[in-house]
């Protein structure tokens, strides 16, 4: 089930993921790059992803970000979280999570702006859902997902747990 958590204030989670573009990698698979139109940055525990999944330890999660994700997860017993950028024309296709990762996510949809849209189609359970710019929600991610192309820039942080 998908649930509809509320927003976070938009320009501060702009300005929040905007603050970690110069860190982002290009995502991989098995050690090479995904031609996707994505990359990522983890915090805490990190992923590389591919036959062999590794995880591994990503950036520093400091006490403020800690506490609001404790909120958002109500609970402080996740150890991840994954920041995404979309480039214009990039999807998503639907998937489902590996079982190194725990079921539940809480993600937080960032786009560029309200004024071009900043709607995202997010397909779950087989129906598309329309995410706004801010909004949070929470999903099974062993339930198949993807997001339809982007038209604009989009950016996702999401908040899980990996299992160690």
């Amino acid at each position: 089930m998908l649930i509809r958590k509320g927003f976070v204030d938009k320009e501060k989670i702009w300005k929040f993921v905007k603050s970690f573009e110069d860190l982002l990698e290009d995502e991989t698979w098995n050690g090479r790059v995904n031609v996707s139109g994505r990359k990522c940055v983890w915090l805490g525990l990190g992923v590389n992803l591919g036959i062999k999944s590794e995880v591994y330890q990503g950036l520093d999660i400091d006490n403020g970000l800690r506490r609001k994700c404790n909120e958002l997860w109500s609970g402080d017993d996740w150890n991840s979280i994954l920041i995404y950028k979309y480039e214009p024309g990039t999807e998503l296709k639907e998937h489902i999570d590996r079982d190194l990762f725990e079921d539940k996510v809480v993600l937080i949809n960032v786009s560029v702006d309200d004024l071009f849209g900043g709607n995202i189609r997010f397909i779950y359970q087989g129906k598309e859902e329309i995410l706004s710019n801010g909004e949070i929600i929470e999903f099974n991610n062993k339930v198949k997902h993807g997001i339809k192309k982007v038209d604009e820039e989009r950016w996702s942080v999401s908040v899980r747990k990996i299992k160690v």
